[in-house]
């Protein structure tokens, strides 16, 4: 399976790595002739050529033979059909009978008859009432922005200040919106967060560092956690309630998002209402994964003696990560995950997770990241179209996700997310200590699970680490270019109008081509760079 190997799997892995080198040394050649045709922003290969190569999602055994104990789900084994209409994922206990698990190991539910208020009285009876009022008040169309408000703070027993909230929906949307948001829309996220006991029957389990586990649930299940999260239901996550097992997670509640800030702020939380409109008028029917990953130590490569070749690379200022599919898509992550999507943050990451808002479920789950771990998002269908960046952010359109699904009804869509190291000091970066930090954590995320030429679908990759992270541009091209080739996967550099850094990674890639560089002689390359008195730019020096 592409998302659950086993260390025995590396063992028998050299003749299909070898194999793939020699299909790639065609597309490199293919490459040393190619004259494309706007050379301002596009060079290497055809993207189709190499998005050709997994144009369908890879293969992977049915979720009924999966034997191992890492993988964990939600859902009875489930096997989805395009050509059966009408079966869906089904909660691991149907019972319509709600399982509970009180401890440092899962989830603490809303829902628990353990979470209970300062006077040991359960919290969720009292929950159910007020999402139940509201429910009643919106099919009424009598609610208002005050209603909704004095349900979060009753449902979270404390106040809010919720002004992003309201500010979306008093002064953005328009009176046929607010009246829809009110009237269908909400009573549809009351009733999802009302029914989380039933939709999920039990627990999801926490993803700990270290632990290379993964978690399947259905996209239904995924909304129901979001609905709770909307209504800011969570306990033990913040505050005065936070529990220690949740020290190095996020808050999954909203209230951060809702509090009083910037517009890129409303616009996330449009594209999060855009999503439970969406899936009010759609049942969403298909499956996600969430999957912690790292390589045994005894597997890593010695950089110094690595005389892999190097994988061909198609650079492009034309498109953004996200528009670029049949790839692995590279989450440019903080080391935990999601980022400030539920607080002021709106960069790459941020924005992804807002137009994906599945995978803020992650955030639920996940604790942060260890230097030698990434996380897989696997299945997690895009909703939204956006314009602008950063303070300019701002939703656009709905848009409509057509990836084909696997036979576990996961989207094609495979991110992954790899933090790198923040530098105060951007000098600092120039120690080889750092540099192989980030070389093995950029090849544990580009990782092919199953190294054979079925599942060898291109990286598309960008300045990870740089901007905010203060990272060298030149440098993370390089390392990255290190990981893809080591992993002999064939890398997609979008670098959205930095012509420059495209112009120049191009250019000093046909070099390394025409040398006939190996991985070990870009390791030596940085080495070297590291050690010089004198710095110049990573690409001049070499």
């Amino acid at each position: 399976m592409a998302e659950c190997s086993t260390p025995e799997r590396y063992l028998n892995g050299e003749r299909d790595q070898v194999e793939r080198e020699e299909k790639f040394d065609m597309y490199t050649e293919d490459y040393r002739g190619h004259q494309p045709v706007d050379y301002r922003i596009i060079k290497g290969p055809p993207l189709e050529y190499l998005t050709g190569i997994c144009p369908y999602p890879p293969s992977i055994p049915s979720m009924d033979e999966i034997q191992i104990k890492t993988c964990l789900f939600l859902i009875k084994p489930f096997r989805y059909s395009p050509n059966q209409h009408g079966k869906y994922p089904q909660a691991i206990r149907n019972e319509h009978k709600y399982i509970d698990i009180w401890d440092e190991h899962h989830v603490r539910m809303p829902c628990s008859p353990r979470n209970v208020d300062k006077n040991g009285r359960e919290r969720w009876p009292n929950i159910v009432v007020a999402l139940s009022n509201l429910k009643k008040k919106c099919e009424q169309k009598s609610a208002n922005f005050d209603d909704l408000k004095k349900t979060i703070e009753l449902c979270a027993d404390r106040t809010y200040n919720v002004a992003c909230l309201e500010y979306l929906f008093k002064e953005i949307f328009s009176d046929e919106q607010r009246l829809h948001f009110i009237s269908v829309v909400l009573p549809s996220i009351c009733s999802l967060a009302m029914k989380v006991d039933i939709i999920c029957s039990q627990p999801p389990p926490l993803l700990r560092a270290g632990s290379n586990e993964s978690i399947t649930m259905s996209q239904v299940q995924a909304a129901s956690l979001l609905a709770c999260s909307f209504f800011c239901l969570f306990p033990c996550r913040s505050g005065s309630r936070l529990k220690k097992e949740y020290k190095y997670f996020q808050d999954p509640n909203f209230n951060a998002l809702y509090l009083r800030g910037g517009r890129e702020k409303v616009e996330k939380i449009r594209c999060i209402v855009h999503y439970f409109e969406r899936i009010q008028v759609r049942k969403p029917t298909g499956v996600i994964t969430f999957r912690r990953y790292s390589i045994p130590s005894q597997y890593v490569p010695k950089w110094s003696e690595s005389n892999k070749n190097l994988i061909p690379v198609h650079f492009t200022t034309a498109k953004k990560i996200e528009d670029i599919e049949c790839s692995l898509q590279v989450d440019f992550a903080n080391r935990y995950i999601g980022g400030g999507v539920l607080n002021t943050g709106c960069v790459q990451e941020e924005i992804r997770f807002a137009i994906c808002p599945e995978m803020i479920v992650s955030i639920l789950v996940c604790e942060a990241m260890d230097d030698d771990e990434c996380i897989f998002l696997i299945g997690c269908e895009r909703y939204s179209s956006y314009r602008g960046y950063s303070k300019t952010f701002q939703y656009d359109t709905d848009y409509q996700d057509r990836s084909f699904k696997d036979n576990w009804g996961r989207k094609w869509s495979h991110v992954v997310a790899i933090d790198a190291i923040y530098f105060d000091d951007p000098l600092k970066q120039f120690d080889m200590k750092i540099i192989k930090r980030e070389i093995l954590k950029a090849y544990t995320g580009f990782y092919s699970r199953k190294p054979t030429n079925q599942v060898a679908f291109p990286v598309v990759t960008g300045n990870w680490g740089c901007g905010a992270f203060n990272g060298d541009r030149e440098v993370k091209a390089i390392i990255q270019l290190m990981a893809a080739s080591q992993t002999v996967r064939p890398m997609i550099y979008t670098a959205f109008g930095d012509k420059k850094l495209i112009e120049s990674f191009a250019a000093i890639y046909d070099y390394l081509i025409g040398e006939r560089a190996t991985v070990r002689d870009l390791y030596r390359y940085l080495k070297k760079f590291c050690e010089a008195s004198e710095k110049t730019t990573l690409f001049e020096f070499i």
